[in-house]
């Protein structure tokens, strides 16, 4: 597991602004069970709010994932990443939450989201890496249950020296705070991270693709730095989770178009040089405007000339989608990708024609139909189509575009 060792610095949302990625990962929560005797119906899944507070705070969006197991390939489809949550004091884990966990971790694991254990999470994530649940703890001169509420420091914790722990921990010696009756023994793919002073193992990173850490005091009392360190570590990482998982979406919406274009026997032109003192493209917010784009075919103007003249309407439709195609090659390089644009405001399509031609907007409609083509899910705009005298460089045809395109382009 690797783990960045700057988030000490700053929360994940100031590293996120910083790196332009998402600013507010989704973190899922395993919550415990509060069942009212007799009443099932009655029923609750219950997180202690300080589990949410320090995600949110970290940089976080918390949300409760319940026991379903039909859902659960949607959950991780959704999850930035996964916090096991511990026992409520007293009580112990249900059957069907530990069933559940299991399939949750086992399946994280293998999609190598990031995972963060809290005092039973950290047992029930060591032990699907190969550890045992030790269900006694030794007799020893600390307690690892003070009070019933850990929000007080306990005891001190030996942080091993290669740990990443150790880059969190700040001045002094690390103390933490306890409330367990059972901890994680044995070994596995896993590294021990830090201890108690009765060798009781209190921290691991799993030796895994993704970051795994197992946490036994409960850093989301955010009684020290070191509290808050580990949850802007988890946050971060998972923050970068979401940024690939925009990428990724990002790269297969722009393979999807240009799939679309093969199948048509078309290809996306370079997008060109404006010929003046204007852009080529401008981005407003979530808004892309396209400056008007003329029809050029490697490079060279597709054909020049007046509809109801010298050009017929196929003519006149081929270079309003030959304009629309260096339109969409503007829009791709401010959009950073098909992927981002979430769907298209308006197409301007100029005609020049003669005086008696009406049929301005039998040509401007292959333009929209091509684009309905490439993206059939997102494709409808305004429009309007306009006759006009004479155009740049003689041609029949110029289309501009305006596009709606998501943050994180």
């Amino acid at each position: 597991m690797t783990i960045e060792t700057t988030v000490a610095t700053g929360n994940a949302r100031r590293h996120a602004t910083q790196s332009h990625e998402p600013r507010w990962p989704v973190i899922l929560m395993t919550p415990d069970v509060s069942e009212a005797p007799g009443v099932p119906t009655e029923t609750e899944y219950v997180v202690r709010a300080n589990y949410a507070d320090a995600i949110a705070e970290a940089g976080g969006i918390p949300l409760i994932l319940p026991y379903n197991f039909e859902n659960l390939a949607s959950a991780l489809a959704l999850a930035d990443g996964i916090v096991l949550t511990g026992a409520r004091p007293g009580t112990e884990v249900t059957g069907a939450r530990r069933q559940f966990e299991i399939q949750l971790v086992e399946q994280a694991l293998k999609t190598g989201k990031p995972l963060l254990g809290i005092c039973h999470g950290m047992q029930l994530i060591g032990e699907c890496l190969g550890g045992k649940f030790r269900t006694e703890l030794p007799a020893a001169a600390i307690s690892h249950i003070p009070q019933g509420i850990p929000d007080v420091l306990a005891h001190e914790i030996t942080v091993e020296p290669d740990s990443v722990l150790t880059n969190w921990v700040g001045k002094g010696p690390a103390r933490v705070n306890s409330l367990h009756r059972h901890a994680l023994a044995g070994d596995g793919r896993f590294r021990v991270a830090a201890r108690a002073p009765d060798g009781t193992i209190e921290a691991f990173e799993g030796e895994t693709d993704g970051f795994c850490l197992g946490i036994q005091w409960h850093p989301e009392y955010r009684l020290t730095e070191l509290d808050r360190n580990i949850m802007r570590a988890f946050v971060g990482r998972s923050a970068e989770a979401a940024a690939r998982k925009a990428r990724n979406v990002s790269s297969v919406g722009s393979n999807r178009v240009r799939e679309r274009l093969a199948q048509l026997e078309l290809a996306l032109p370079e997008a060109s040089l404006p010929p003046g003192a204007f852009s080529g493209a401008v981005r407003t917010d979530n808004i892309i405007t396209v400056s008007g784009q003329v029809p050029l075919k490697d490079g060279a103007v597709l054909q020049t000339g007046h509809l109801g003249a010298d050009v017929s309407i196929e003519e006149g439709r081929e270079c309003a989608r030959w304009a629309l195609l260096n339109a969409l090659a503007q829009l791709e390089a401010a959009a950073g990708g098909f992927g981002n644009i979430l769907g298209f405001v308006r197409l301007a399509g100029y005609v020049a024609a003669d005086a008696a031609f009406e049929r301005h907007g039998a040509v401007v409609d292959g333009a929209s139909e091509l684009l309905r083509a490439l993206f059939p899910d997102r494709w409808a705009h305004a429009r309007i189509a306009i006759g006009v005298t004479s155009l740049p460089r003689g041609v029949p045809v110029e289309v501009e575009l305006t596009a709606v395109v998501g943050d994180e382009a």
